[in-house]
């Protein structure tokens, strides 16, 4: 990776370049993050995934808590924008889950957040381990990530979704992404943030919208394993 970084800024292509790693990635190059900066990477999408470790094993993650906010913190060191995406909807999560959620994120401090929904694709190792699970949504082409899945024990489906936009909008509300969003040193970053909220804001809506007039969830007891055959 060094040596392709280094390939870049020798052709100065004059690249804008956003990127999708993983938390512990970031901190493996701490030492060349700087060559990521000037190469043109502006923006990286981070898998942060959960708050909870036992889950991050469970989904057969390498990331840990403590590399997933050092690789934020080395990011910012090198005015390069940290996209925290952080995935809930496992079935087992009750309202002090969420709250545990909000509270890691916060600690992480990220630039921007996008929270998703945990999706067993069927040739994923997860779908193992929820297979005998029911699913509320049987309509694949929404299997996108961004719509509930997995049938939750604890909370109804909406409640769900209350708190996952209410996590989002305490995260770009919160003072320290307003003081980035409006008073970041480098303007092109200003402007990709301030794009990313227009977005947002948007699609925050749309989501909404979507759920209670839209999206059809099923009242039958349909398993994973069983949908799938």
């Amino acid at each position: 990776m060094e040596r392709i970084l280094e390939a870049l800024i020798e052709k100065n292509l004059k690249l804008i370049l956003v990127g999708s790693i993983r938390a512990d990635n970031i901190v493996r190059d701490a030492d060349f993050l700087h060559l990521y900066k000037k190469a043109g990477f502006e923006r990286f999408l981070l898998g942060i995934e959960n708050y909870d470790e036992v889950v991050l094993e469970k989904i057969k993650k390498a990331g840990t808590v403590s590399k997933d906010k050092e690789a934020i913190q080395l990011l910012r060191k090198h005015n390069i924008l940290s996209m925290a995406t952080y995935v809930v909807g496992f079935g087992e999560e009750r309202t002090k889950d969420f709250y545990n959620s909000l509270k890691q994120l916060l600690s992480y401090d990220p630039d921007q957040v996008q929270l998703l929904y945990v999706t067993p694709h069927k040739w994923t190792p997860y779908f193992e381990d929820v297979k005998d699970k029911e699913i509320i949504l049987t309509d694949q082409r929404k299997w996108d990530y961004k719509h509930q899945v997995i049938k939750t024990q604890f909370l109804k489906p909406w409640v769900v979704i209350l708190y996952v936009k209410l996590i989002e909008i305490i995260m770009q509300t919160r003072p320290s992404a307003l003081m980035r969003l409006f008073f970041h040193k480098e303007a092109r970053l200003r402007s990709a943030m301030r794009w990313y909220t227009r977005i947002g804001r948007r699609v925050w809506f749309w989501e909404l919208y979507q759920f209670f007039f839209v999206t059809k969830l099923t009242t039958n007891k349909v398993k994973m394993k069983d949908f799938w055959k």
